[in-house]
């Protein structure tokens, strides 16, 4: 009995040795981290297990939602972000019948698309355009009512000078006095006050009286007059 406790003494036994460094036997129940995982191959470390579950509960969390109707909704809204309007570019107005016809050109992600509008001072103007044919855009509908009228909008705006002093650059034009109907011939080198601009005419100010400037007056006064402002800091 004595020498078997003597040469028992120099045994690597399973709870001593192994699990100084926390190593386990195969009776024994993992334990939650190692000393130093660079002493076995493949040790269990608590950070590399924490990152391998995350990602297979974003994973599963990624599949559950993939065919989910907020998952497409998010994915709509992500690929329409890439395919707002950059640049408007106005490539001339043309008088059709009693309308005027937009011809422009419209940019999305760096791509130039031609496209017009139609009868844009009336009560339904329309914009057609190449860029409705372009299968390489997510296009709902949604994305087509926001472009229409994004284009619209902007067109009617740029057409609306703000108030101040402008001086005609154009040979001559006339108009007509808001009170009395009184004609005015004016003359290059004029200098009016554009008191107010609507969807459709523009109000001025000349020699204290008002008048209303409708139809080319209006559509092309961004050409005919110069904007005397001084500009803002």
């Amino acid at each position: 009995m004595f020498f078997i406790k003597k040469y028992n003494a120099f045994l690597i036994r399973e709870m001593t040795e192994f699990n100084l460094q926390r190593f386990n036997s195969d009776s024994a129940r993992i334990a939650p981290h190692v000393d130093d995982p660079q002493l076995s191959t493949d040790a269990f470390d608590k950070h590399q297990s924490a990152i391998r579950v995350a990602m297979s509960r974003i994973d599963d969390i990624l599949f559950n939602m993939k065919g989910s109707s907020s998952y497409s909704a998010l994915r709509s809204k992500l690929a329409l972000e890439d395919q707002d309007i950059e640049k408007i570019k106005i490539l001339k107005i043309v008088k059709k019948g009693v309308g005027y016809d937009v011809y422009l050109t419209t940019t999305v992600d760096e791509v130039e698309y031609w496209g017009k509008v139609s009868n844009i001072i009336g009560l339904s103007p329309e914009f057609t355009s190449e860029i409705f044919k372009d299968m390489n855009l997510y296009q709902p509908k949604e994305w087509v009512i926001k472009i229409r009228g994004l284009v619209i909008k902007t067109l009617k705006a740029w057409l609306k000078p703000e108030p101040g002093i402008y001086k005609l650059i154009k040979d001559e034009t006339l108009c007509y006095s808001v009170d009395t109907g009184r004609q005015l011939k004016m003359n290059q080198g004029i200098e009016i006050e554009l008191v107010r601009a609507h969807d459709d005419k523009i109000i001025i100010k000349y020699d204290n009286d008002y008048y209303n400037l409708v139809d080319d007056n209006f559509i092309y006064f961004n050409w005919w007059f110069e904007n005397l402002n001084p500009e803002e800091d």
